[in-house]
């Protein structure tokens, strides 16, 4: 996949990975570049932190549901099936 050939159903997936494991260095720059040109998925990353940051700030959830949160297993389960 060239630099520039980055779907944006890639490119969420690729925001959303990036808060469970760490993108390569390769992977940042496709998606620097693909949010630096795609203002709809440039949106979307800064709603999905605002979100994340919504609920992790206000405690919303008790600290054994920030566990779960948390859970590495859980956001990768999530994300397959998203994709799907």
């Amino acid at each position: 996949m060239s630099l520039l050939n980055l779907s944006c159903k890639k490119a969420t997936e690729m925001v959303e990975q990036d808060k469970i494991v760490s993108l390569s260095f390769v992977d940042k720059m496709k998606l620097k570049i693909h949010l630096s040109i795609c203002k709809a998925c440039e949106n979307y990353e800064k709603q999905s932190q605002l979100i994340d940051d919504f609920f992790l700030k206000e405690n919303f959830a008790s600290a054994n549901e920030m566990e779960i949160i948390k859970n590495v297993d859980l956001k990768e389960n999530i994300l397959k099936k998203l994709s799907q």
